[in-house]
Parts: C-alpha cells; sequence; structure tokens
C-alpha cells in the first residue's frame, strides 16, 4: 500500500513540470496583388498574387498552410488552390509567404468570390480573411 501511494506521489510530481505553450504566429498583413498593384477586384484568367506576412510571437517550427479559397453563398466553401510552407521562426521573427494563383470564375451566381485561409499545423489554429469585400477578392 506504502509503496502504491509513492508510485503515485512520483507520477503526480513528474506530471506537474513546466510545459512550453507554444503560440500561433500572428498575420500581420494579407492582400491581394495584380501586375505589382494591391487590388480588391482581378479579372478571370489574370495571374493574382496572394501575400501573408506572418509574425512569430515565440518561437515557432512547422509547416503553415496558405489556402485560397472559393467564398460561395448557401453552400460549402472549397479549397481552390493550396501550398505548404515550412516555416522556422524565432520570437519577433516575420516571414511574408506568396501564393499565385489564377482564377477561373467571375464572382456571379453562388461564387461571391476568393478568400485567404492560414493554417497553423503545430498548434493546430487558423487564421481566415474577414468575411466582407475588400479584404476578400471579388472577380470580374
Amino acid at each position: 500500500m506504502l509503496l502504491l501511494a509513492g508510485t503515485i506521489a512520483a507520477f503526480a510530481l513528474l506530471s506537474a513540470r513546466p510545459v512550453k505553450v507554444r503560440y500561433a504566429p500572428t498575420v500581420q498583413e494579407a492582400f491581394w496583388e495584380v501586375d505589382g498593384q494591391r487590388v480588391t477586384t482581378a479579372s478571370v484568367g489574370i495571374t493574382v498574387n496572394a501575400h501573408v506576412m506572418i509574425k512569430a510571437v515565440d518561437e515557432y517550427v512547422g509547416s503553415v498552410v496558405v489556402k485560397i479559397r472559393k467564398d460561395f453563398a448557401f453552400w460549402f466553401d472549397s479549397d481552390y488552390q493550396v501550398l505548404t510552407v515550412p516555416v522556422n521562426l524565432a520570437g519577433g521573427q516575420e516571414k511574408e509567404i506568396e501564393l499565385v494563383f489564377v482564377p477561373d470564375k467571375p464572382s456571379q451566381g453562388r461564387l461571391r468570390g476568393y478568400f485567404i485561409e492560414i493554417d497553423f499545423a503545430i498548434t493546430k489554429t487558423k487564421w481566415v480573411t474577414e468575411n466582407s469585400y475588400p479584404p476578400r477578392l471579388r472577380m470580374t
């Protein structure tokens, strides 16, 4: 009985050690660009660059998944293009991620436009473009 109590106490002490909390980087800025100019509307078939600037709060070593998603009214949104980027940032460091894509459909009917979603794999958190136009991208 005494041995069992000692074993339980030892496990309790070992499990009480401090655990390092990992914070997801913050999204400092996200925007759309066509031919070097920031835009909120673009034409179908034109190359669009999605830019995302992230900043590490704490050390972040892992992947960041950048998704360009189609925004459908009254339906499920869908991934249009996905890029996984390995990231190794110390606290306070910034990184710009760029994803180039060519939209294939105009904003009409159910398709309202496109938005950016960022998944931070290590912390299992995500960031999504605000649900308005702009900053979401409309297509003509």
